[in-house]
């Protein structure tokens, strides 16, 4: 039986390489090894393809994945193996495995050898620098190829097909040469090798060359415009009224970027249609005319293209005649400097400058998904989703939509997907471009920027195709015409409604044409796929800044209109709670469909019911939201509305420090997480689990980020319920996943450490998991709320118009006060387990019963912590000198029993009573957990009501002990003697349990302590 174990076969493997076959021999008559380590083993015995016959097949395979890999270009096939020739002033003359020409990018060379394969990287570095056609060769792929794939021929591609290859890419951007990953070895199938050559064609040389050339021609030209901004003031009024932005340096550049984006999209499609490129309009002076340009875009507006022609000549004409000359000149020199960096084939560039661009970023809240957070939640959804590729007709009736568009990076993500699938059994995407553009994608946005920018990207993956018509929308928002709109949102009780104008027909002047040109249609039900980063902003007025309702304060808007806006928003939640009516007017049941939506959680529940309302039964939910979705009380809402509705559950979060680094999107500074969920057909298919991935860091790059959903959808499919994902051999992890009860998805997010997510689970259910040891070790612990009551919420304390009957003021020096108070934090008084009152309360004049019975009921010397630092403070309870009340920062506990006040603050602060808290809290900042005062009651607690008479005396006298000894901040607790003198007292003296106990806290101690949400970045945390 020992045989069977890996441990063994590699001795067999060993043993048969040194000659000793007879061994090797008796284990295959044996049978106790599979078939093909059988193969493997004794494939020396056998015929075998040379790795010349293996690359000619594989070239084969890769040309069948890649419509634009058949073709020739300049002569050459795309995809040619074992070439001699090929390389231009190479160094040596040892032939390519595989040389990839991919079009509109730069040649790929792929190395491969079989396994060990120990010199195949050296092969590929070597590649890197030289030229293949002319151009340099930037990437290169080197593979290992499995060693049973040696002993196959006649159905070699079949096994191809389904090996999975070990590989790594190597790139040079400039002197600098990147390996990935950056040890080990990726693990994917044929089909992730093409992907790997794709990324790997895109130069990143000249994606951050052309990237630089838009920054400083768009900065260059708005400089330029505004220079003329008190004598042409008319410019910028018409731009703003254009882009529905106000008058700023930012609406300007936006507008200089979507005449440029119009300038490089004419070059692209120059060489399709008898469109003059760019630079043949400016005349042998080197003047180039408004005139000519504007006549050039109607010209191509025949054609169509009105996605991208359609707003630039509306902007450009805003421009005065006797200005525009050395404008245009300047973005002539852009264009074609972008033109010869390959810009049109570039992901998304235009979308990369968007955040420096955009304006009213605070209030609308148009955050542009990363690239890489696009390519891994447009991957997640397709995995989700239940489509048959072959089936052309079924392809061409999904529904794809975005209904808070912004860049449209996370459409462009979604048609990437498509085209791979479509690519990698042989079809061509570009057959149904034209039904993408006018069918399949739809997309919507309040800004008439991020609608042209959403439909350029889209359509720019093919620029020399046509179409007729888009299903991009502009929406109306604010006060238009006496009607009251919220854009995109006016669409969840509605199949249709009117839009502003879409990118489509002839440039309309407002409300002048027949709705219905300008009709924008959803119909509820109709889409396959709904993927969204919707606005984060909340209709309350909690930034404290000067817009009565933030959400709506985009466009210059009045406060009626927000105050208007604001109502309209709470009529379409109150219609999806009422209940229906039957064709006679009659009452009927109430809606099963309910509202995700509260305002105190922002406008991003909201888009879950417009999200809702459009998917179809099996359809998928993507979108990325504010991490407070997996754990903040005002989305509660959302979460049972998710959980009702919703199967299939995925949530994605990022557990790393620092605010930036754990969000998908650019520049929001605060923690996001991605949804993704299946609707629904019927109750029966509702659940009550779902899967947590929490990724090291967000993906790097499109490859990284396909790869990363490729291993999650494997991780799921798998069956197990929690383990490490890596990209492969040797490979970092890229993080963990677990399956967990809906309930617990909040206290799962965002951990680092599985065991952490283990024991916390394992204690909940009165067993706690230790690392070290093999068995459960029985811990009597409960909820707060079994052994007391909670305490006063501060506004019953102090609150003003009669809430509460007390003042809180100072203490005076030398006073004994008659009702003492720990109303606020000072981490640095804050060291010992015993703290002293910092305030008093006063009673108000006439309030006088109301204190004493408020005073009865809740005062106590136990306390928690409401808002625990982790990183700075390093109490999760205290006992006070003496009986007071507790305030905003520390309210009470009031025990059942006066005697359980000090076992329970004792467990509280030890290692697994501050796990206990950061658990259980909410952790919305790094280094911070909160409990609210009405969850206080179900923190996770000792159960002291099975503690002796003996136990509790003990218990006393532990605290005495430990009373007075300053601790560490809890973050800290990994070198702090003092805690871990406490964790043996109490587990050990106090509960009795085995010494392996303590050296398993060891471990845990330092695997929380190394959690990003415990130390939040600091410096304190423990070394690497």
């Amino acid at each position: 039986q020992s045989l069977h174990t890996e441990r063994y076969w590699l001795e067999l493997s060993r043993l048969k390489h040194y000659g000793l076959k007879n061994l090797a021999v008796l284990a295959v008559a044996i049978g106790n090894l599979p078939r093909s380590r059988k193969q493997i083993l004794m494939c020396e015995d056998l015929p075998r393809t040379n790795e010349t016959a293996f690359n000619l097949e594989l070239a084969r395979q890769l040309r069948c994945r890649h419509p634009r890999w058949r073709e020739t270009i300049n002569g050459y096939d795309s995809v040619t193996a074992e070439q001699t020739n090929v390389m231009r002033g190479s160094a040596h003359r040892k032939r390519p495995d595989i040389v990839v020409r991919h079009p509109s990018g730069l040649p790929v060379i792929v190395e491969t050898e079989f396994m060990p394969a120990r010199g195949v990287e050296k092969d590929a570095s070597e590649r890197l620098g030289e030229s293949v056609g002319g151009n340099p060769v930037e990437g290169a792929i080197a593979v290992r190829i499995p060693k049973n794939l040696s002993i196959t021929q006649s159905d070699l591609g079949n096994a191809i097909a389904k090996a999975q290859f070990e590989f790594c890419l190597l790139t040079k951007n400039g002197l600098i040469v990147d390996r990935w990953p950056r040890k080990g070895w990726l693990s994917g199938s044929i089909d992730q090798l093409v992907e790997a050559v794709e990324h790997a064609a895109l130069s990143e040389t000249r994606l951050n060359e052309a990237a630089n050339v838009l920054e400083e021609g768009i900065r260059d030209g708005a400089d330029y415009l505004r220079n003329f901004r008190l004598d042409a003031p008319v410019i910028f009024r018409q731009m703003s009224r254009i882009l529905h932005q106000e008058d700023n340096l930012q609406t300007t550049r936006m507008a200089v970027a979507i005449i440029v984006n119009a300038l490089v999209f004419q070059n692209a499609i120059a060489k399709s249609h008898e469109v003059q490129p760019v630079e043949d309009l400016v005349d042998k002076s080197g003047i180039i005319s408004r005139y000519d340009v504007i006549q050039c875009w109607n010209q191509i507006l025949e054609i169509n293209y009105w996605p991208v022609f359609g707003l630039a000549r509306q902007l450009l004409k805003a421009v005065n005649p006797n200005i525009s000359t050395p404008f245009l000149k300047g973005l002539v020199g852009v264009a074609t400097r972008l033109g010869a960096l390959g810009a049109a084939s570039l992901h998304d560039l235009s979308g990369q400058m968007f955040q420096r661009l955009i304006s009213d970023r605070q209030f609308l809240a148009t955050y542009y998904t990363l690239p890489a957070s696009a390519s891994l939640l447009a991957e997640l959804a397709f995995h989700q989703m239940d489509v048959d590729w072959k089936d052309a007709e079924a392809v061409g009736n999904l529904r794809i939509a975005d209904l808070a568009c912004g860049t449209g990076s996370l459409l462009t993500a979604a048609r990437q997907v498509v085209a791979r699938r479509l690519r990698r059994i042989g079809g061509d995407d570009r057959s149904l471009h034209a039904r993408m553009l006018e069918e399949m994608i739809i997309a919507a946005d309040i800004m008439p920027a991020a609608t042209h920018l959403t439909a350029s990207a889209v359509s720019s993956a093919h620029p020399g195709l046509t179409f007729k018509r888009t299903r991009m929308y502009t929406m109306p928002y604010g006060v238009v015409k006496g009607e009251v709109h919220i854009g995109s949102l006016d669409l969840i009780g509605k199949d249709e409604i009117l839009s502003l104008f879409g990118t489509t027909h002839a440039e309309p002047v407002c409300g002048s044409a027949a709705p219905d040109s300008y009709s924008a249609i959803v119909k509820q039900e109709s889409c396959n796929l709904v993927i969204m980063n919707p606005p984060y902003t909340r209709p309350t007025n909690h930034e404290k800044s000067d817009k009565p309702v933030p959400s709506f304060a985009g466009f210059n808007t009045s406060a009626d209109e927000q105050a208007a806006m604001s109502i309209r928003l709470k009529e379409i939640g109150a219609s999806l709670k009422r209940s229906a009516s039957d064709d006679n007017g009659n009452e009927a049941e109430v809606s099963e469909q309910g509202s995700a939506g509260h305002g105190n959680a922002g406008l991003g529940t909201n888009f879950i019911d417009l999200a809702h309302a459009k998917l179809r039964p099996g359809g998928c939910l993507a979108l990325v939201l504010s991490s407070a979705f997996a754990q903040g009380a005002a989305w509660d809402n959302a979460r049972s509305f998710i959980s009702e509705h919703y199967r299939d559950i995925i949530i994605v979060s990022i557990a790393s420090a620092g605010q930036n680094t754990r969000s998908f999107s650019a520049d929001t500074n605060i923690g996001e997480v991605l949804l993704l969920a299946v609707k629904s057909g019927n109750l029966e298919e509702r659940t009550n689990e779902a899967t947590v991935v929490n990724l090291n860091r967000k993906p790097s790059s499109l490859l990284e980020g396909s790869l990363v959903a490729s291993r999650i959808d494997s991780a799921i499919k798998s069956g197990r319920t929690g383990g490490t994902l890596s990209l492969g051999k040797g490979a970092p992890p890229v993080g963990i996943f677990v399956r967990t009860e809906w309930e617990a998805v909040g206290n799962v997010t965002g951990i680092r450490h599985l065991t952490l997510i283990d024991t916390m689970t394992s204690l909940v259910d009165d067993g706690l998991k230790i690392p070290t040891m093999d068995h459960f070790v029985k811990i009597p612990v409960t909820r707060l709320k079994d052994l007391g009551q909670r305490g006063v919420l501060s506004r019953d304390i102090n609150g003003a118009a009669g809430r509460g009957p007390f003042d809180v003021l100072p203490l005076e020096n030398g006073l004994f006060p008659d009702y003492p108070i720990l109303w606020s934090h000072d981490a640095n008084r804050e060291r010992c387990i015993q703290v002293a009152p910092d305030k008093q309360c006063q009673v108000r004049e006439g309030c006088e019963d109301k204190a004493t019975v408020l005073w009865a009921r809740y005062v106590s010397r136990l306390h928690f912590n409401l808002d625990f630092r982790l990183n700075s403070q390093s109490l999760a309870s205290c006992i006070t000198d003496r009986p007071c009340l507790g305030g905003r920062a520390w309210p009470n506990f009031v025990p059942t029993q006066l005697e359980w006040e000090i076992p329970i603050a004792l467990w509280a602060n030890t290692t697994l009573g501050l796990m206990s808290f950061w658990w259980h809290g909410t952790i919305q900042q790094l280094g911070r957990s909160r409990v609210s005062i009405s969850r206080q009651p179900d923190l996770l607690a000792l159960d002291v009501r099975q503690l002796t008479e003996e136990q509790i005396t003990l218990a006393s006298d532990l605290y005495d002990r430990f009373r007075e000894q300053t601790f560490l901040p809890a973050n800290e607790a990994y070198r702090d003697d003092s805690r871990k003198n406490l964790d043996a007292a109490v587990f050990t003296d106090l509960l009795g349990l085995d010494s392996d106990v303590i050296k398993g806290l060891d471990t845990l101690r330092e695997q929380w302590c190394r959690e990003p949400s415990v130390h939040g970045g600091k410096s304190t945390r423990p070394k690497d």
